[in-house]
């Protein structure tokens, strides 16, 4: 019974990185919309983490209203939790962007596991196998592969934009360790409601708010709204709550592992909604993102638990 009730929790923690993933996934199809509207980086990443404040609060407001009390320490500490996590990534990866490839900082951003398992090393003591160490690499290469990287490798890269892509995988890490650091103290979901707000507050320095304002004056106004929502309700504030939640039932390294899962869902995404070509190499890195993520944890999760 108690191995049944482990298995139980290990597969939600699964199914939950996996939707985490694949809502990050087709994110790309609500960026480029609101992208099209004359939207910055830093404005879509301002009203994701706003919407997503917004909506988590009013839900938990709602539901469970005692997670909202929170002591002036607590409260900073979420606040802070918001802005170096999500403000600073999504500052970074704009910054990225600008300076080099997007398939170089995409993969950049998926050096996350590698962090995730470092910092648990160091913070929670926790052991770094081999098995986890080549399961990063294929992961890694794998969304090498997908993200064609190797085609821009006449573009010029410089330093910064180098920097800005491992400071924006770094705060993706920080999106699952710091609540996991603070679990004794505060709730995930208090941390999310609260570093949701938070990175709003941050972003908003960069946001163009008459920018914003003016594309409410669009006869297509209603396309811009539901991609907004879709974009802050379901590829954030869903898929950050599932990829958090996740942690409570398995590891945080596996976690990120099946974060990668995100680079294969956003290429399908370019071939079926956008008509994107892959090469054999994307396909070829799909597969190896699949089975580098999936097939261990699934296989692990299989094993009896001998006593």
């Amino acid at each position: 019974m108690i191995n049944n009730s482990i298995k139980m929790r290990r597969r939600n923690g699964i199914l939950l990185a996996m939707l985490g993933a694949c809502l990050w996934g087709i994110m790309g199809i609500f960026v480029k919309e609101l992208s099209t509207a004359g939207y910055s980086s830093y404005d879509i990443a301002f009203l994701r983490c706003l919407l997503a404040g917004i909506g988590y609060f009013t839900i938990k407001a709602i539901k469970d209203p005692e997670i909202l009390k929170i002591d002036i320490k607590g409260f900073f500490i979420c606040l802070l939790y918001g802005i170096l996590a999500y403000a600073m990534g999504f500052v970074c990866y704009g910054i990225a962007l600008q300076r080099i490839p997007v398939a170089v900082a995409t993969v950049l951003m998926f050096m996350s596991p590698v962090w995730v398992a470092i910092l648990g090393v160091f913070i929670f003591h926790e052991k770094l196998t081999v098995k986890t160490i080549i399961i990063i690499g294929l992961c890694i290469l794998g969304a090498t592969m997908v993200s064609d990287v190797f085609s821009s490798s006449n573009n010029r890269i410089d330093f910064l934009g180098i920097l800005a892509g491992v400071v924006n995988g770094f705060g993706v890490a920080l999106q699952i360790m710091i609540p996991r650091y603070y679990e004794n103290r505060y709730k995930r979901d208090t941390m999310l409601v609260y570093g949701f707000l938070g990175a709003a507050l941050g972003l908003s320095i960069f946001a163009d708010f008459n920018c914003i304002l003016s594309s409410f004056r669009f006869s297509d106004v209603g396309n811009v709204l539901l991609n907004i929502v879709c974009l802050g309700l379901l590829c954030t504030m869903v898929a950050n709550v599932s990829m958090v939640k996740a942690t409570e039932y398995i590891e945080t390294t596996t976690c990120s592992i099946l974060s990668s899962l995100e680079v294969v869902v956003g290429a399908f995404v370019g071939v079926l909604i956008f008509k994107e070509t892959m090469s054999w190499v994307q396909i070829l890195g799909a597969i190896i993102v699949v089975l580098g993520s999936l097939g261990p944890t699934l296989l692990e999760s299989k094993q009896p638990n001998i006593s």
